[in-house]
């Protein structure tokens, strides 16, 4: 059972989890929802490290300025048409939602371009920067004047936005985690897979910038300007003048970050702040997902049998030496056989020859499958083809239980949306069958593009025992009276 974690769900006590193994037993696993998990490993962060924090509050008071100001939202329109740049509506960044939504709010600030491909040195960062001068200056609201300055002085700070491109970066990963994880086709160990690579990118992200991200373009661009300056001034001794998206950087690290050195020795403050923002993302996800990933299993067997899972039936968890395969994995088969003993009674498998089998799969997987596109692949070819689904019919009980596993409640998720879509105030009379058939198609539906209305629209025209349109006639009915009218 998944789901995102509140007490009345998970609960051990009066939880419904609970309910559910005191009526089918104590082998039901009870799973947090991974997109949950990392959404609130990242608010984490966002609450621990100030920078982090600093960009979340900058963010937010950008959407909030032209999301409840529609004259706002005019005058940068307007503006962005003066300028010749495509503005977008700023996101929002706060409350609890999937991860995406921050990596687009940091997108379309960052967003760079005119229309029509043209020069891209302006953007929605310039039309921003623009409008916020002007309400600092003419807004008689003091709150709103006050946030205006703030944004425009924050928005001139090199290292701030040096920090924000490291975000970006940074989140354009987790985001694609966690999109993938919101898939209803996504298993287990693709999942604790993807999960690591993560770990990893997000650490390395701390020794160099992303390659071809954002803060790597970002450094390559000033650069471009201290050589441009140099070349274009060379006996002058004044500073090098900083712009992005032509707003002009008046503090911050702006001069560091251009020099030919790496960020890790040019620009000590930048540094630090992507050093600790990254160790703090690592340390909460291991934390959140300590039991996937094997480093705290608590109280609770069933959080053991989950990363027994992903190491006994993980082809990449295996060693490589075939004399240590063919004993590898045994400890994990034992335990996941005693966990679901009860289950595992209730069918026609013989648990006596499931380590028997365990071995002769793991030989055969190493053989057949090293290369197989996917998991999918493997486990679909394993349950479906012969002779495998034959002769390891007994240990697959077990591969079909980590199979049906749901890592994640964004289907849930999703029905509940589409539920406030189908059945709002002005449709508030249908009855529950109709809405649960409208959420089932708009849910586990055909693409739009893959639909054909038109069985559809006929049945709906010619079922009933009263003309739907008075006018209507079937095409071969008006066909074969055409016929006879010639005939005639």
């Amino acid at each position: 059972m998944t789901a995102d974690g509140a007490n009345v769900n998970l609960g051990r006590r009066g939880g419904v989890i609970a309910h559910v193994k005191e009526e089918a037993g104590d082998h039901v696993v009870p799973f947090h929802c991974m997109p949950h998990r990392l959404e609130l490993a990242l608010l984490s962060v966002q609450r621990n490290i100030p920078m982090v924090r600093t960009v979340y509050d900058i963010l937010d008071m950008v959407f909030r300025t032209y999301h409840y100001s529609s004259k706002s939202r005019r005058e940068l329109k307007k503006l962005g048409e003066e300028l010749g740049v495509t503005v977008l509506n700023p996101s929002a960044v706060k409350g609890t939602r999937w991860l995406p939504h921050v990596s687009r709010a940091l997108n379309v600030l960052l967003k760079p371009g005119k229309k029509d491909g043209e020069d891209e040195e302006l953007g929605q960062y310039t039309a921003v920067h623009v409008h916020m001068d002007h309400l600092a200056e003419a807004s008689e609201n003091a709150d709103i004047k006050g946030r205006a300055r703030k944004v425009m002085k924050t928005m001139e700070d090199g290292t701030f936005v040096a920090f924000c491109h490291f975000l970006a970066d940074m989140f354009n990963e987790v985001s694609s985690l966690c999109l993938l994880l919101q898939k209803n086709d996504v298993i287990l160990p693709k999942a604790v897979a993807k999960l690591e690579q993560l770990i990893l990118t997000v650490e390395a992200l701390k020794e160099q910038p992303l390659r071809d991200g954002r803060l790597a373009s970002f450094q390559k661009s000033l650069q471009d300007q201290r050589r441009k300056w140099q070349r274009d001034h060379p006996d002058d001794e004044l500073p090098v003048v900083y712009y992005y998206r032509d707003v002009e950087l008046k503090k911050g690290e702006a001069d560091k970050i251009a020099m030919d050195e790496p960020i890790s020795t040019a620009a000590p403050t930048l540094q630090r702040h992507i050093t600790r923002t990254a160790t703090a993302t690592v340390d909460h996800i291991k934390s959140r997902f300590s039991s996937l990933l094997g480093m705290d299993y608590g109280q609770e067997p069933a959080r053991k049998a989950v990363h027994f899972f992903c190491l006994a039936f993980n082809p990449e968890m295996w060693p490589d030496s075939m004399e240590e395969l063919l004993v590898y994995g045994t400890e994990y088969v034992d335990f996941l056989l005693d966990h679901f003993r009860d289950v595992l009674n209730r069918t026609t498998c013989d648990v006596h020859r499931c380590q028997e089998e365990y071995r002769s799969m793991k030989m055969s997987v190493r053989r057949t499958f090293n290369r197989a596109k996917s998991y999918n692949d493997l486990y679909e070819a394993l349950l479906t083809k012969e002779p495998h689904c034959t002769d390891y019919k007994n240990i697959l009980h077990l591969v079909s239980a980590m199979l049906v596993l749901p890592i994640s409640s964004a289907q849930c998720e999703r029905g509940f949306s589409a539920q406030r879509r189908i059945k709002d105030s002005t449709r508030a009379s249908l009855a529950v069958s109709r809405v649960e058939d409208l959420i089932r198609i708009s849910a586990d539906g055909p693409p739009l593009k893959d639909y054909d209305a038109l069985p559809a629209v006929r049945k709906f025209l010619t079922s009933s025992t009263r003309a739907r349109r008075p006018n209507f006639r079937r095409r071969g009915a008006a066909a074969a009276d055409t016929e006879s009218d010639d005939s005639g």
